[in-house]
């Protein structure tokens, strides 16, 4: 059976907007900005016909998607929620906290998903639930399914439906609300849109 999943990134934040890590910790609501976002993409995704939409638990996830939950079965499901940043959590992007990043993104990519920043979350953790998710996610019935994100899981769980090595995961961009389109056919996803912003053109 043929089914196209929707994947779209949280719309902005103020917290995106002043360039501060978030992460599964903070749970901040959507700006005016993410707001616009959210509806311009509920204007130009509205006729299509959404039978399951999965959020996170945080308030910046299911506010994007808000327009379509009303009318289609809504699953919070913490698989999809936003690694935990540990000591990044809440502070500007500056060198420190650029350099923790670095570091990690460095050991995922040598094979050791066991390296997280300091009070965060593993590699191995993200890559356990996302695989959970996926394995779910392939076995629905529904025909058109939207799930809505954060950053770095979506950059993981893009590379994880390609059956991608972890190494690859930077090259998929995230702006916010962009969308992720994947065909599942034959136990298979391949990607048919990628980090699509089109429906933003209307708010510029």
């Amino acid at each position: 059976m043929k089914k196209n999943i929707y994947i779209i990134r949280h719309g902005e934040t103020e917290y995106n907007r002043l360039q501060i890590m978030q992460g599964r910790s903070i749970d901040m609501s959507l700006n005016e900005t993410g707001t616009t976002q959210a509806n311009a993409f509920h204007e130009q995704y509205k006729s299509i016909p959404f039978e399951l939409v999965y959020t996170s638990e945080l308030k910046r996830s299911r506010e994007s998607v808000k327009n379509f939950i009303t009318a289609t079965t809504h699953v919070i499901d913490d698989r999809i929620t936003e690694i935990s940043w540990g000591a990044n959590e809440g502070k500007p992007i500056d060198n420190k906290v650029t350099q923790r990043f670095k570091r990690m993104m460095q050991e995922w990519s040598n094979g050791n998903l066991e390296h997280s920043i300091p009070g965060g979350e593993s590699g191995k953790s993200l890559r356990d639930r996302l695989q959970s998710f996926i394995k779910d996610l392939s076995t629905r019935k529904e025909k058109h399914i939207l799930v809505c994100t954060h950053g770095r899981a979506l950059k993981m769980l893009i590379t994880l439906l390609l059956n991608e090595d972890i190494s690859e995961m930077e090259k998929y961009k995230h702006a916010n609300t962009g969308l992720y389109l994947m065909e599942y056919s034959d136990n298979q996803f391949k990607l048919k849109k990628a980090n699509d912003t089109s429906h933003l053109k209307s708010t510029l």
